[in-house]
């Protein structure tokens, strides 16, 4: 069996090491991340459980006190809609002393659960029992009571004031008040009283733990009812304590959350939460979070303390094993000075310029084994120079100083090599003990070079021969390329532009395109469409002919993007300009054909529709009238049958010719089927002369047609109708316009029939 070699008993020796020094440290490391993972769990995860299982309790809680509430609240609901339903049929102006309605009031009383009083209320926040004895009333709780709220446009059917006392000494009542369906004399809604203790009584059963604690609050956050009792909190908006204001404006259905000194008795409280479906109110289900968490402190202190004695033992360990790492030094000093070189082939070699060590890169890539690496990478090489570079490798290697050299190499198969070397030093304790390094192939480097320059000559002879223009710019403005019909179109010598500034390339222009440059050294990209009127583009055609021998308006495309390199990053901007007066010019001819009557030149009926929705949006923002005619020619199909189609279609030319000429410039006007034709207007002064446009209608196409040798005799029927602007709606304009077309032909042909609305005046913007 042969000898190993010197690099095999150098590897050997490095793992028996690696097992020496590192098994201690990983079997602490093991312990300790046990021990720490453990503590981890009891420190942050078993509290969490606790309040998990907290929360679930609070969740169920929050369900049934919110379930109880909403019972009671419709309880009482249902006696104001019932009370209210009985004053619908008692036409009577003092209905808190009918005789019938006392006896529905008591029956209420006594039988509603939680409630203790129904009354009669005013606007001005006066309060009348019922019975009202004397007709005085009972309490005044004054103008700017929770009752003047039920007068505001878009104020709810039922409303909840915040608790208040009726009679000095008496308990808290919740009011809930409801606008009366028919009010008479002074009474504008009913009361109702929820007794607030009786609320409480079902908190009570409900929150039996100690340091569990309930509170209603409103959606405004007044707090409305709160068990155990804290003096002084009903009543109070909560969003005004400090911390007050725990949920947003429009909080989720139901919830749960932490809340550090509550408002209420400044505790630590885990709460959950519910809103209440039918009402603006939110129930508060809350726990102490110290009761829950006292126990569990004073074990987290002991588990804690445990594990930093257990963990300081471990470190002293740790630093006595690490004065057996003196001979694992020399392998790790290897493994830092390699990974700062390259990748590609790594190596090192002893103080005589023996190869000692390499890796797969290094063998493939120099065609040497093993069992010839000491010196196997100097068949590479002539054998005329073999021994003298052996010679200069062992002065170098002996020097102790970085090498850095390019050199080329011969393969096996005759083909030739440039790698680059590249050497460092090894020092231990300022000692130089050997030499590592990379050696890399750069052939293929070259040629990417090459073939990168390949194609940015390929990428600029194909952007110096298109008709467009292009142009790059850098950070600073500053021009890296521009294309020859750039050249051309700004009249700039060839090669010129090298480092000129954008602003002096584009002159006059450049307030156009700073904002897009500086758009896409932001990032963005960005398309802009516009006439040519400034001459940006597009640029003169190679042969030397004028920009625009077609004449007219012409239009340019302008796109500018960000330069960004392979890692992100933005180092200028780079713009095209090119002609799209064509494709312009298409897309007008076609949105022209779409909206207009190919007979008449009028608008048919999509153009009508569009042209009409935008010149209504127009009316609604000066807030004026707006009226819609619909006209029916009369006696147009006896001309069709009697001299043909051609002589209908010139009438109708002639019927348009004379709408176009009695209507105003900014009127539209449009042919909405075979005989039928539109008209919208606007910047109309009064209702009435609506009807005075559709008689001067009427009247211009009464008088005869003369087409060729005939004269021919039609007339039309019109229906119109007036509106506001801002209260028009299209559907609804046509309809009453159609509407009034037939009421017209109905009442014998020849005449007009319209909607108008009524005056008003214009309110101060």
């Amino acid at each position: 069996m042969p000898a190993p070699t010197f690099s095999q008993s150098v590897a050997e020796r490095l793992q028996v090491r690696r097992l020496v020094v590192f098994g201690p440290f990983l079997a602490l490391g093991l312990v300790l991340v046990v021990l720490w993972a453990l503590v981890l769990w009891f420190a942050l995860l078993y509290p969490k459980s606790l309040v998990d299982d907290l929360q679930e309790d609070l969740h169920g809680i929050a369900l049934n006190a919110t379930q109880d509430t909403e019972q009671l609240l419709r309880e009482a609901e249902s006696s104001l809609r019932t009370m209210d339903l009985l004053l619908l049929t008692r036409k009577t102006d003092r209905q808190d002393l009918d005789a019938t309605v006392s006896l529905l009031a008591d029956s209420l009383r006594d039988n509603a659960r939680g409630i203790t009083d129904l009354m009669l209320a005013s606007a001005d926040g006066r309060l009348w029992r019922i019975p009202s004895v004397t007709g005085d009333p009972y309490v005044n709780l004054g103008p700017r009571s929770f009752l003047s709220e039920l007068g505001r446009p878009g104020a709810p059917s039922i409303l909840l004031g915040a608790p208040i006392r009726l009679r000095p000494g008496a308990h808290f009542v919740l009011p809930m008040a409801t606008r009366l369906s028919a009010p008479t004399g002074p009474f504008t809604a009913t009361v109702g009283f929820i007794d607030l203790d009786a609320l409480l009584r079902l908190y009570r059963t409900r929150s039996m733990r100690s340091g569990m604690a309930v509170l209603l609050e409103r959606d405004d956050g007044v707090a409305m009812a709160r068990w155990p009792e804290v003096p002084g909190l009903l009543g109070t908006n909560m969003r005004e304590i400090p911390g007050g204001d725990v949920l947003p404006a429009s909080p989720p259905a139901s919830g749960q959350f932490m809340v550090s000194r509550s408002p209420a008795d400044g505790r630590d409280r885990i709460v959950s939460y519910r809103v209440l479906q039918d009402y603006p109110l939110r129930l508060f289900v809350s726990f102490e979070r110290d009761r829950i968490l006292a126990g569990y402190l004073q074990q987290r202190r002991a588990v804690l303390g445990f594990s930093l004695v257990v963990t300081a033992i471990a470190v002293g360990l740790m630093a006595w094993f690490t004065r057996l790492q003196h001979r694992a030094r020399l392998r790790e000093a290897e493994r830092e000075a390699t990974a700062d070189a390259s990748p590609m082939g790594l190596f090192r070699c002893d103080l005589l310029g023996r190869t000692v060590y390499a890796n797969e890169t290094y063998l493939h890539l120099l065609e040497v084994d093993r069992q010839t690496l000491a010196w196997g990478w100097l068949d590479r090489l002539p054998a005329s120079e073999r021994e003298l570079t052996r010679e200069q490798w062992a002065a170098l290697v002996a020097m102790g100083e970085p090498v850095d050299r390019v050199r080329q190499l011969t393969r096996r198969d005759g083909t030739e090599m440039l790698v680059r070397l590249r050497m460092r030093p090894m020092r231990l304790a300022g000692r130089v003990v050997a030499h590592a390094g990379t050696i890399a192939d750069i052939s293929v480097e070259l040629a990417a070079r090459r073939e990168r320059e390949r194609s940015q000559a390929v990428m600029s002879a194909m952007a110096q021969s298109v008709n467009v223009m292009m142009l790059a710019v850098d950070t600073d403005e500053r021009v890296l390329f521009c294309n020859k019909a750039f050249e051309r179109r700004f009249d700039i010598p060839e090669n010129s532009w090298h480092g000129r500034q954008a602003a002096d390339v584009f002159d006059d222009l450049y307030a156009a395109v700073h904002p897009l440059i500086l758009r896409a050294f932001a990032g963005e990209t960005s398309v802009v469409e516009m006439r040519d009127d400034a001459g940006i583009g597009p640029p003169m055609p190679p042969d030397g002919g004028e920009r625009g021998d077609r004449g007219g308006t012409r239009y340019v495309e302008l796109t500018y993007a960000p330069l960004i390199t392979d890692d992100g990053a933005i180092i200028g901007a780079y713009g095209v300009a090119r002609d799209v007066t064509d494709v312009k010019q298409e897309q007008m001819r076609l949105l022209r054909a779409s909206n207009t009557d190919p007979l008449t030149e009028l608008l048919n009926r999509a153009g009508f529709a569009s042209q009409v929705n935008a010149a209504l949006g127009r009316a609604t923002d000066r807030d004026e009238l707006v009226a819609l005619l619909y006209l029916d020619l009369d006696r147009f199909k006896p001309v069709n049958d009697e001299y043909g189609h051609p002589v209908g279609d010139a009438l109708l030319k002639a019927v348009s010719g004379r709408l176009r000429h009695a209507l105003r410039p900014q009127d539209l006007v449009a042919r909405i089927g075979g005989d039928e034709f539109a008209v919208f207007l606007t910047h109309v002064a009064r209702p009435v002369d609506a009807q005075v446009v559709a008689d001067k209608l009427v009247h211009a196409l009464t008088m005869p047609f003369r087409i060729g040798a005939l004269e021919l005799h039609i007339g039309t029927s019109v229906g119109f109708c007036v509106q506001w602007a801002r209260e028009a709606d299209i559907d609804e304009l046509v309809t009453q316009a159609d509407e009034q077309l037939y009421r017209a032909k109905r009442a014998g042909r020849g005449r007009s029939s319209g909607s108008l609305c009524a005056e008003r005046k214009k309110p101060v913007s």
